[in-house]
């Protein structure tokens, strides 16, 4: 597997490390280079260890997908050098928010793909499209040999930060999103999602679909996935259970229905900067062998 998960102790949740394997990280980074193509059958077959399908796509994709991959932005860099004053802040401001928006997205994938690899027979939401888009980040949902019930429902929350806990425990952070799903206050919104994602079930009928969204709601069922990157700083005395602490007072229920995993990098910046380098590269190689895409 390209990212191997190492099991932490905590009373808190089922815990894990992730790590990315040197020896698959080229593996790793084509996987991610289909899903910015949004080619998530491809990305698929790639786990798979299956012969990816030669895919036509408009001109577009590949810059857009190069885009969302590159920050700062050259514009942003050269105001904040050459610019007057006030160009010079905004443009340091800007710099901010496009790394802390690429790096989430990126994370975004890279979660996927770790939750790809440990549910593989399970229904996942793709990685969102557009960069910061609000709300849970993706959702894990296993049915029954059947393929009729829905067994287990599970709601992502991904989070790459230098300070990982402040966004877990702030108004409007981690802990209050999942306080307010439990207490039923965004299930107009979380059915919408999920009856979104359950159409493209095969063989489900309308009936079939509207029992699995109802039983979402069940808390039996219902489990939350918190996913961090950060840096090695942020390790405590032993490993990461800190920056879950709390975990078990919002979302109540067994151990077993909460879910975290951190990934450190030496420096989260800097390593999600270079994982962002290397997907642009290989989404070129893609591109050039690619016929229709512009590179």
């Amino acid at each position: 597997m390209p990212v191997a998960q190492s099991q932490l102790t905590s009373i808190e949740c089922n815990l894990t490390e992730w790590s990315i394997d040197p020896a698959k990280r080229d593996q790793l980074v084509t996987i991610l280079a289909y899903l910015y193509l949004r080619q998530e059958q491809n990305a698929e077959r790639i786990i798979e260890t299956l012969e990816t399908r030669t895919r036509s796509s408009t001109e577009r994709v590949l810059p857009n997908a190069i885009t969302k991959l590159t920050a700062p932005k050259p514009a942003d860099v050269e105001l904040s050098q050459s610019g007057d004053e006030d160009e010079r802040k905004k443009a340091t401001d800007r710099i901010k928010v496009s790394i802390w928006h690429r790096d989430g997205h990126l994370f975004q994938y890279l979660s996927w793909v770790v939750a790809r690899l440990a549910n593989p027979n399970d229904i996942l939401t793709p990685p969102h499209v557009r960069q910061a888009d609000k709300g849970f980040d993706g959702f894990i949902i296993e049915f029954d040999d059947a393929q009729k019930r829905v067994q287990k429902v599970v709601l992502c929350e991904d989070k790459a930060s230098q300070d990982p806990r402040r966004l877990v425990i702030k108004k409007g952070g981690v802990w209050d999103e999942i306080t307010s799903i439990c207490a039923g206050e965004r299930e107009d919104e979380v059915s919408s999602a999920l009856t979104t994602l359950l159409k493209a079930v095969p063989g489900l009928s309308g009936e079939e679909l509207e029992d699995a969204v109802d039983a979402i709601f069940w808390e039996k069922i219902r489990q939350f996935r918190v996913s961090i990157a950060t840096g090695e700083n942020q390790r405590g005395t032993a490993d990461f259970a800190h920056l879950l602490a709390g975990f078990d007072e919002v979302a109540l229920g067994a151990l077993s229905s909460r879910i975290g995993g951190v990934m450190p990098f030496d420096d989260v910046r800097n390593g999600l900067h270079q994982l962002a380098q290397e997907v642009i590269e290989k989404l070129r190689d893609i591109g050039s062998a690619t016929e229709g895409y512009d590179v």
